[in-house]
C-alpha cells in the first residue's frame, strides 16, 4: 500500500531541488539546441530528467520513468512516473518565468500522486489521489463550481482554434506557452478553465490530477471519460479535451 501523504512531502522537496537545478543550469553554461521536429531542448532539460529518474526510482520501488527527454518505458510493478523536465521550454530558454516541472505517478492507470513546480514563481502544486492538494504545502480549497462567463480567462493555443469546428468556447482567451502555466493558474483560481489537444501524458498528468482533486472535471470536448489508460502507449491526445470547473454548463 502506498503512502501517498507522506509521498506528498517526499515528492515536494524533489521537485523543488529539480526546480533549482533547472534555474541553476540557466545561469551557467547555458546550452540550447533544436530536438529533430524542431522544438527546442537545453540542457537544463536533460539535466532535470536525469536527477528526476534518479530520486523518483529511489522513491518508490519498481517504478519506471516515462520522461520528454529519455523516452517512453513500460510501467514497472510499482507503476510510472511521468515526468515533463521543463514545460515551457522556449519560455524558459528567453528568461520568461512561465515554465515549471511536471511529475505524477501512475499505478494500474490511475493518476495517484501529481505535482507541478513553478520555480520562477515560487509555486509548489502537490496532489495525492484522495488527499486533497497543497500549494507551497498549505491546503487548498476545492474550485468554485458554476459556468465559466465571457469575462473568464480560458487558457488555449491556436492548435485548439484550428480544430476547434465551430465550437464557441466561453471567456477569454489565453495562451502561456506552458500547459503547466495554464493548469496551475485553473487551480489557482487566475483561469476559469482550459481546452487542450496534442499533448502527451507527461505533458498534463500531474496538472490533471490536481484538478481532479480540486473538484474540476476533466473530458473530452464531446463530455466522454478522459482516460488515462490509452494514453499510456506514448501517443498524443488526439481529441479537444478540457480542465472546467463542476457545473460548467458546457456540457449538455
Amino acid at each position: 500500500m502506498i503512502d501517498l501523504p507522506s509521498l506528498r512531502r517526499d515528492l515536494e522537496n524533489i521537485v523543488v531541488e529539480a526546480g533549482k537545478l533547472a534555474q541553476e543550469c540557466r545561469r551557467t553554461d547555458f546550452r540550447v539546441d533544436a530536438k529533430p521536429d524542431g522544438s527546442v531542448v537545453t540542457n537544463g532539460d536533460r539535466t532535470v530528467e536525469t536527477f528526476l529518474r534518479q530520486e523518483l526510482t529511489d522513491l518508490v520501488a519498481g517504478t519506471s520513468v516515462w520522461g520528454e527527454e529519455f523516452g517512453w518505458s513500460e510501467p514497472g510493478p510499482g507503476g510510472v512516473w511521468l515526468v515533463d523536465p521543463i514545460d515551457g521550454t522556449t519560455n524558459y530558454s528567453l528568461g520568461s518565468p512561465l515554465w515549471g516541472i511536471s511529475v505524477a505517478l501512475c499505478v494500474d492507470s490511475k493518476l495517484v500522486l501529481g505535482a507541478v513546480a513553478l520555480p520562477d514563481l515560487n509555486e509548489v502544486l502537490i496532489g495525492a489521489r484522495g488527499h486533497g492538494v497543497t500549494l507551497n504545502g498549505s491546503p487548498m480549497q476545492t474550485l468554485n463550481p458554476g459556468p465559466v462567463t465571457d469575462r473568464d480567462l480560458l487558457g488555449y493555443c491556436e492548435t485548439v482554434v484550428q480544430h476547434s469546428n465551430g465550437i464557441r468556447w466561453p471567456g477569454r482567451q489565453r495562451c502561456a506557452g506552458a500547459f503547466v502555466i495554464e493548469g496551475c493558474f485553473v487551480a489557482t483560481g487566475r483561469y476559469r478553465g482550459l481546452v487542450g489537444m496534442r499533448e502527451k501524458l507527461y505533458d498534463v498528468a500531474g496538472s490533471v490530477l490536481i484538478a481532479e482533486e480540486l473538484g474540476a472535471e476533466v473530458r473530452y470536448a464531446t463530455g466522454e471519460p478522459f482516460e488515462i489508460q490509452p494514453l499510456l502507449a506514448d501517443r498524443k491526445i488526439d481529441r479537444l479535451w478540457v480542465i472546467f470547473p463542476k457545473d460548467s454548463g458546457f456540457f449538455q
